[in-house]
C-alpha cells in the first residue's frame, strides 16, 4: 500500500464525497472509500448522538454488515467509544486480546475482529462520530500510515457529513416553515372548526413525520377537556375525557407551558409498562392558550424514524397551537356574531309581536276620544295597556308595568295581559278582577316577576271613575273647568307578590270634558345623564298647559317633552301613556 496519496487519488476521493447530497448515500460512499483506501475486509461509521451520548452503527460495510445497523454503543465503551471519548486515533492489531473489544458486536454479526483502526470524525470542533476499518485483506498490521490515511478521510467525511446535515436540516426547516405557512393559510380558509382541525392534524402528520397525534379542547358546557381528534390511534368513548390530575396532560394543563419529553421513563419516571403504550418514549404536549387560560392541548408522539423530538419541533407545534388559538377565537367570535344576529332578529320579531299584541285604541268610541303611546327601552319591554268596551256607558282602561326588562318581562307581560283580558270583561269589577288575576299568577307563575296595574272603570251614566290599583304609581285626572290636577291612587300590592292580597276600590267623580291620563313610571322617572329625573311636577305642568288639546296631540307632546328633557341619555325604562277625554 502506498504511503502517500497521489493528487489524482485525493481529487477522486474529494469528488466522490462532495458530489453526493443525500446523507445515507454519502455515508455509504465514505465506507466504500475507507475499505478501498486501506484495503480492508470491512469498515464502519458510527455517528454520535449528542442527546443520548451514544455512538450508532448507522452504516457498516462488509460481511453481515446489515446486522450492525442502528446498534448503539455508549460513549467511552469499546474501542470506538474510547476513540470518541478521547478524540484520538486507536490502532489495535490483536483485537481478540484487547479487553476494550465489544465481543457482543462480533457475536451479533458473526464477524471476527482481528485488527482494527478507529479515528474520530470532527467538524468545526464538534464530534461527528468514529470511522473504523477492520481486518486488512493481506493480514498486515495497521500502522501510523493507515492512521494518516484514515484521518485524512475522516476529516473530509466529518466536514461533508456536517454540511449535509446542515443542508438537510435547512431543507427540513424550510419544509416545516412551509407547513406552518400552509397551516396558517388553512386556518383562515376554514369557517368550520371540524374541517379545520382535520386539515391541521394532516399537515402536522406529514411534515413532522409522526405516527400519533391528538387534539383536545375544553367543552363549554362542562369545562372538561375532551379529545376531539386523533391520528394513528383510536379511543373508546369513555377514554376521550382527559383527567386533569394525571398523566403528561395534567402537567401542561396546570402549568400552561409546553412540554418536551425525550424519554418518558428517564425524564418523567414512567414505568416501562406505562411508557410501553408508545413505540418511542419521546412526547410533545403544547397548550392552546386563550389569554391566560388553557383552551386545549396539542399532543404528538412516536416519530416514524424513532428519534426523539427536538426543540425546533416543539417550537413548530407551539406556533401551530398559537395560530390554532387565534383561529378558534375567530370562529368563536363569528359564531357569537351569528348567534347575536339571530338573537337580534328574534328580538325584532318578538318586538313586532309585542307591538301587535297591544290593542289598537280607537280614536273615538261612543263620544269618548282616546289615544295611547308606547316606547320600550329595549327591543321588547314589560309595559302594556289595554281597553275594554263593555257598553256605551261602561268601559275599562288598563295601565300596567312588569318588573324587569327584556324577554322575561315581555313573556310575563303577555301572560299577565292575557289573564286581565280574560277576567275584566267577565267580572266587570276592578277589585275582583285584580284579586282573581293575582291568585292565578301566584298559583301558576314561577318566573319571580310581578306587575303593577291601574285598572280604571269608566261609568259614564254616573259620571264617575271606579278604580283599583295593584301597586301602580299615581295617575292623573285633569279637571278641564278649573285647570287643576287630581292624583288617582289605590291600595294594594303588585300582582304576583302576595297570596291572598287585598285590593281596595276608590271612586272619583268627573265632569264631561275632563282628561284621564294613565302612564307608567318610565315617563316620570326618565332621567338625564346626571340622573336628574323628569318628575311628576313637569308632567303635571305639561298637562295643565296642553289639557285642551286632542288626546293624540297630548300623547305626542308628552313623549317629545320627555325626550327633550333627557337630552339624548339612554332610556332606562319602558314608557307608556294613555290619554282619554271623558
Amino acid at each position: 500500500m502506498k504511503d502517500v496519496l497521489t493528487l489524482k487519488q485525493i481529487s477522486g476521493i474529494t469528488t466522490r464525497i462532495n458530489s453526493e447530497l443525500d446523507l445515507p448515500i454519502l455515508l455509504t460512499v465514505i465506507m466504500d472509500t475507507a475499505r478501498e483506501l486501506l484495503d480492508t475486509q470491512g469498515a464502519s461509521l458510527l455517528l454520535y448522538d449528542r442527546d443520548s451520548e451514544e455512538l450508532i452503527f448507522d452504516i457498516a460495510r462488509g460481511e453481515r454488515s446489515g446486522i450492525l445497523a442502528r446498534k448503539r454503543i455508549p460513549k467511552g465503551q469499546g474501542i470506538a467509544g474510547e476513540c470518541a471519548r478521547t478524540r484520538k486515533a486507536i490502532i489495535v492489531n490483536d483485537a481478540q486480546s484487547d479487553p476494550r473489544l465489544l465481543r457482543t458486536i462480533d457475536q451479533a454479526s458473526g464477524f471476527v475482529t482481528r485488527k482494527l483502526i478507529a479515528v474520530p470524525m470532527e467538524a468545526r470542533g464538534e464530534l461527528i462520530g468514529v470511522l473504523e476499518a477492520v481486518n486488512t485483506m493481506d493480514g498486515r498490521d495497521f500502522t501510523s500510515r493507515d492512521v494518516r490515511l484514515l484521518t485524512f478521510l475522516s476529516a473530509m467525511a466529518g466536514l461533508a457529513i456536517y454540511n449535509r446535515r446542515l443542508y438537510a436540516n435547512l431543507m427540513d426547516r424550510m419544509e416545516e416553515l412551509n407547513c406552518i405557512h400552509e397551516i396558517s393559510r388553512s386556518l383562515h380558509e376554514h369557517d368550520d372548526l371540524e374541517p379545520m382541525l382535520d386539515a391541521i392534524l394532516t399537515a402536522i402528520e406529514e411534515v413532522l413525520d409522526v405516527e400519533r397525534l391528538s387534539l383536545a379542547l375544553r367543552e363549554r358546557a362542562s369545562g372538561d377537556f375532551k379529545i376531539h381528534r386523533t391520528r394513528g390511534f383510536s379511543l373508546e368513548e369513555n377514554d376521550l375525557r382527559i383527567d386533569p390530575e394525571r398523566g403528561v396532560a395534567s402537567m401542561v394543563l396546570k402549568s400552561g407551558e409546553p412540554l418536551l419529553v425525550r424519554d418518558l421513563v428517564r425524564d418523567l419516571g414512567f414505568t416501562t409498562e406505562n411508557a410501553g403504550r408508545y413505540r418511542t418514549s419521546s412526547f410533545i404536549s403544547v397548550p392552546i392558550l386563550v389569554g391566560d387560560h388553557v383552551k386545549g392541548l396539542l399532543n404528538a408522539a412516536d416519530k416514524k424514524n424513532g428519534n426523539p423530538f427536538d426543540q425546533f419541533e416543539l417550537k413548530v407545534l407551539t406556533t401551530i397551537a398559537a395560530q390554532l388559538s387565534s383561529a378558534i377565537q375567530r370562529l368563536d367570535a363569528r359564531s357569537r356574531e351569528i348567534e347575536i344576529r339571530m338573537y337580534r332578529k328574534d328580538l325584532e320579531t318578538a318586538a313586532n309581536i309585542q307591538r301587535n299584541s297591544l290593542p289598537e285604541i280607537p280614536a273615538e268610541i261612543a263620544g269618548v276620544k282616546m289615544a295611547a303611546g308606547y316606547e320600550a327601552c329595549r327591543d321588547v319591554g314589560g309595559d302594556f295597556y289595554d281597553f275594554h268596551y263593555h257598553s256605551e256607558n261602561l268601559m275599562s282602561f288598563v295601565m300596567a308595568d312588569v318588573s324587569g326588562k327584556g324577554v322575561p318581562a315581555a313573556l310575563f307581560m303577555e301572560y299577565s295581559k292575557t289573564l286581565l283580558a280574560a277576567h275584566i270583561p267577565r267580572l266587570i269589577h276592578p277589585v275582583k278582577s285584580l284579586t282573581e288575576v293575582n291568585a292565578e299568577l301566584i298559583r301558576n307563575s314561577r318566573m319571580g316577576l310581578f306587575v303593577t296595574v291601574m285598572l280604571v272603570q269608566v261609568e259614564r251614566d254616573m259620571d264617575r271613575l271606579r278604580l283599583a290599583s295593584a301597586g301602580h304609581n299615581h295617575q292623573i285626572l285633569y279637571r278641564a273647568r278649573t285647570g287643576t290636577i287630581e292624583s288617582l291612587s289605590g291600595q294594594g300590592p303588585p300582582l304576583g307578590t302576595f297570596e291572598g292580597a287585598e285590593y281596595r276600590e276608590k271612586i272619583y267623580h268627573y265632569d264631561k270634558g275632563d282628561l284621564l291620563v294613565l302612564y307608567t313610571d318610565g315617563i316620570s322617572e326618565a332621567q338625564k345623564q346626571n340622573f336628574e329625573q323628569y318628575g311628576e311636577d313637569r308632567l303635571f305642568d305639561l298637562i295643565r298647559r296642553l289639557g285642551h288639546l286632542e288626546p293624540t296631540e297630548i300623547v305626542k307632546a308628552i313623549f317629545a317633552d320627555v325626550n327633550d328633557f333627557i337630552e339624548g341619555a339612554e332610556q332606562m325604562d319602558d314608557a307608556t301613556v294613555m290619554v282619554v277625554r271623558l
